[in-house]
């Protein structure tokens, strides 16, 4: 498969760096310096503007099956996108900021003729959303009514020291996956859940939500959010859907105004996230979660430690630097998500679906993808997966259901399967065998 990507930021970077080890990979870049760390990676290198036809004919678009522009520029994305599609490319992927030009986070099958554009800023605040409507949630993928939920477990959750299967989850909720210190383990009924534990939940959604009184988490009711720009803002107009009692901090008066007149249910308030005085007189205190959206994210790091010292429960911060997120969690903050990542998965996932499509990612490397069974009449139990591989779900005659150890496999059932990225090849060679 032949694949050019516009742009070698981080994510076009992270792209090319991972695809090249599979398939030929040709990188357009503008500018000189970026287009030099390219030529370290084995790639072809086009030093030019991806938006005009004769750098796209140089990088062999008449030969290209995929075009994937991440540029930093929304207009060169959408433009080259464009002319990639018209010039016969098969799969066309353009990632744009502005969210004037995507009402959603993900479009697919875009009227002009992209197969995929996607809005990380929209989709980051779709994912602050979730985070707040799932209490005791860090990270999630979803997967039409399934969801894969990681879940921490308190030293004062009623959980904490049982086994798994003394706790009493639902019956179409299974542990997936238990991340304890850097270790991934796949547990047996036997297991015990510790204080610290990041469950993997995979279940039904109304499952997914019952749980949270077997965790011991409290249902959220007062949400802060510091940065009234794209996330900020589409992250509060979702979670007036949920009813809850919602502040918006914003130091910029012009920029706090058009909050206002998009906003309904929403409290916005004028100032400085990092102003202790502000924060207790707004009772920052009081909050179940707050959340750091800015554009800066040594000021979102302090926001969300100012909150929680104040007393909030959880806080949840916005990072572009993707070497910040685990450095921010160990010191405090509970999710640190990425608008960046959610671009690299997207691609991924197009990547995936001409054999086996990934439907979502949770923490780094860990994936839930879907694979059609070649396997005929067997238990689930009796099926040999490589390591840190589980078999989570089965969708028959459009039915969904979480599988247990006798559930039976039929050749054709769609499978959801948990599993490492090392070892999709693998998964993929045992269960279409």
């Amino acid at each position: 498969m032949r694949i050019i990507v516009a742009g070698s930021g981080e994510v076009g970077y992270s792209i090319a760096k991972e695809l090249a080890e599979r398939y030929d990979v040709t990188v357009i870049e503008v500018d000189e310096g970026k287009a030099n760390e390219m030529d370290k990676l084995n790639v072809e290198v086009i030093r030019g503007n991806a938006a005009n036809v004769q750098i796209l004919r140089k990088a062999g678009i008449d030969r290209a099956d995929m075009f994937i522009a991440v540029t930093g520029n929304d207009e060169v994305n959408l433009l080259s996108a464009l002319a990639a599609k018209k010039l016969g490319v098969r799969t066309v992927i353009a990632r744009v900021g502005n969210p004037e030009y995507a009402d959603r986070p993900v479009i697919r099958n875009h009227p002009i003729g992209y197969d995929v554009l996607v809005c990380p800023e929209l989709v980051l605040a779709s994912d602050f959303a979730k985070l707040v409507t799932i209490p005791g949630s860090i990270e999630f993928a979803e997967l039409e009514d399934i969801m894969l939920v990681e879940m921490v477990v308190k030293e004062t959750s009623p959980v904490a020291g049982k086994r798994i299967a003394e706790v009493g989850f639902p019956k179409n909720v299974i542990v997936a996956a238990i991340h304890r210190g850097d270790k991934i383990i796949v547990p047996r009924g036997d297991a015990t859940i510790e204080p610290g534990d990041k469950l993997a939940v995979f279940g039904k959604v109304e499952g997914i939500q019952a749980i949270r009184n077997l965790i011991g988490e409290q249902v959220v009711r007062n949400v802060v959010i510091v940065g009234a720009g794209t996330v900020g803002i589409y992250t509060a107009k979702l979670l007036e859907k949920a009813n809850l009692h919602i502040k918006l901090i914003e130091r910029d008066e012009k920029t706090a105004e058009k909050a206002l007149k998009v906003l309904r249910r929403t409290k916005v308030i004028i100032g400085d996230g990092t102003d202790m005085n502000l924060m207790m007189e707004e009772e920052v205190g009081k909050a179940d979660v707050i959340i750091a959206t800015t554009d800066s994210d040594e000021k979102n790091l302090l926001v969300a430690l100012l909150g929680k010292s104040l007393g909030a429960k959880k806080a949840f911060v916005r990072v572009d630097k993707k070497e910040y997120a685990p450095l921010f969690e160990k010191v405090g903050v509970d999710a640190a998500l990425s608008p960046r990542k959610s671009t690299y998965l997207e691609v991924m996932k197009i990547l995936r679906m001409m054999k086996i499509r990934a439907v979502g990612e949770i923490k780094e490397g860990i994936v839930v993808i879907e694979i059609e069974s070649g396997i005929d009449r067997k238990r689930v139990a009796s099926i040999k997966l490589p390591e840190n591989t589980i078999i989570a779900a089965v969708k028959r005659d459009g039915e969904i259901e979480v599988v247990k150890g006798d559930t039976v496999i039929h050749r054709g059932d769609l499978l959801y399967v948990l599993t490492t990225w090392e070892n999709v090849d693998e998964v993929e060679k045992r269960l279409r065998a």
